[in-house]
């Protein structure tokens, strides 16, 4: 009886099938018991407008263009990155109304968000433990912010799609013939381009993979070809921003972010009314917002007047806010724009789930630093075999980049939520190298002496 029992319960597909049923479950859930309130505003309204002209006039633009009265004019821009764009654009047509473009695109983030946690579940499996990899799997599956984040039209369930598949494919063994090496590391850059579309800081990504492996001649080739997968997918965006996009005072998006994230504690003049967009109520935002120069310029003259009060704001401060349970780039918790109602409020499953992520998070993250940091010492190469630490190694960077790449910017919790499959895969790292450790010494302190 025990074998029987023990023999599925030890199979990686049965476990991959309840996993990504569970996330499945949760997310359709959540996607049918909550209604958000006006679900097209800000980011995902221009997702939206930008797909509607894209559709309709073959025009990339955010410009509410016929949508409006009297109509504006559509002219090509580069405000927004095209992912989502693209995405709404795949499942709207003709007649499609805003409502239902809404709905197509959460079936999207529920199928997204289940071969999220199939990916993980994989790369999870192929570098730790299988018991390991299935709390990855099952954090994966249940983490409120991925969970929530499935009612929204916005970049963050197709971005953390493509880092779990970042890190599933990073966990597959180095082909050994040439050619099949040089593929395989241009699909990984490949991957890294895709998710630039999604969100651009992560097209800076693609050199820092070559670290992850351990040969030096892994090293270059993944360098080499993995920025040259990234440029491939890329390539297109760019040359139809420099051929197509004409140059206005728009607002850069850029040089909004930078402002923003220039206000320590993201309040201006210390008036608390004005948090987390302190830098809008600066009478200066208007023209700073059109010219990353300008903006580039108030932000050395504040470092300048106050050194040690800016450092300590954009290293320590700051983070805070991008790796807090509380997303403050919306209504807080773990959502983003304002709901009616939620399964978070009334379901007790979902207040469990909930409560044990809301009281486990900094333990979370804690773990995750450590299993970071823990990935490149000679303790994970004797726990792991070499083809294992590649996978490892690249959450490591993952988590850094995140941290590094976000200094200059304004910061939410949304920003890192893409992340969080690696963060999950660094802290089960983490135990099962503390425990094997602790497990060490004990049996070294009770082998008797010689």
């Amino acid at each position: 009886m025990a074998r029987i029992i023990r023999r599925p319960l030890a199979s990686k597909l049965i476990w991959l099938v309840v996993l990504t049923s569970v996330g499945a479950s949760l997310r359709l859930t959540a996607v049918e018991q909550t209604n958000v309130d006006r679900p097209l505003r800000a980011d995902a309204m221009e997702y939206y407008l930008t797909a509607y002209n894209l559709r309709h006039g073959g025009i990339y633009s955010r410009s509410p263009g016929a949508l409006v009265n009297p109509p504006a004019k559509v002219v090509p821009d580069a405000y927004r990155p095209p992912g989502v764009p693209l995405l709404i654009a795949a499942v709207m047509t003709q007649r499609s109304g805003p409502a239902e473009v809404v709905h197509r695109m959460q079936i999207i983030n529920i199928f997204l968000g289940m071969a999220t946690v199939a990916a993980i579940f994989v790369a999870a499996a192929a570098t730790l433990p299988l018991s390991a990899a299935i709390v990855v799997g099952l954090l994966v599956a249940c983490s409120p912010h991925l969970v929530s984040f499935a009612v929204y039209v916005l970049s963050e369930t197709p971005a953390t799609f493509l880092i779990a598949a970042l890190l599933t494919i990073s966990a597959v063994a180095l082909p050994y013939r040439a050619g099949t090496r040089t593929a395989f590391f241009l699909v990984l850059g490949a991957v890294i381009g895709c998710l630039s579309l999604f969100r651009p800081a992560f097209l800076a990504f693609a050199p820092f993979l070559a670290l992850a492996y351990p040969e030096r001649r892994d090293k270059w080739h993944c360098l080499l070809f993995g920025c040259l997968g990234a440029a491939i997918v890329v390539a297109p965006w760019f040359i139809r921003n420099a051929l197509n996009v004409p140059h206005t005072d728009e607002p850069s998006l850029l040089a909004a972010t930078l402002f923003e994230g220039s206000y320590p504690g993201f309040v201006y003049q210390g008036n608390k009314a004005t948090f987390p967009y302190g830098g809008r109520s600066d009478p200066i935002f208007n023209a700073a917002e059109k010219s990353v120069a300008l903006t580039l310029k108030e932000v050395a003259t504040k470092i300048g007047e106050n050194p040690l009060a800016m450092t300590a704001w954009y290293l320590f401060e700051k983070p805070a806010y991008l790796f807090q349970w509380d997303n403050i780039d919306g209504v807080g918790d773990v959502f983003i724009y304002p709901i009616r109602s939620t399964p978070f409020r009334h379901n007790e499953l979902f207040q469990t789930i909930h409560g044990t992520f809301y009281y486990g998070h900094l333990v979370v993250l804690v773990l995750a630093i450590i299993g970071a940091i823990a990935a490149w010492l000679p303790l994970a190469k004797r726990q792991l075999s070499p083809d294992k630490c590649p996978t490892l190694r690249i959450a490591s960077l993952m988590l850094a980049f995140v941290y590094l790449v976000h200094i200059p910017f304004f910061v939410a919790t949304r920003y890192a939520v893409p992340i969080f499959p690696a963060i999950y895969l660094l802290t089960l790292f983490a135990i099962v190298i503390l425990v094997s450790t602790g497990l060490t010494l004990i049996r070294s302190q009770n082998q008797p002496p010689n």
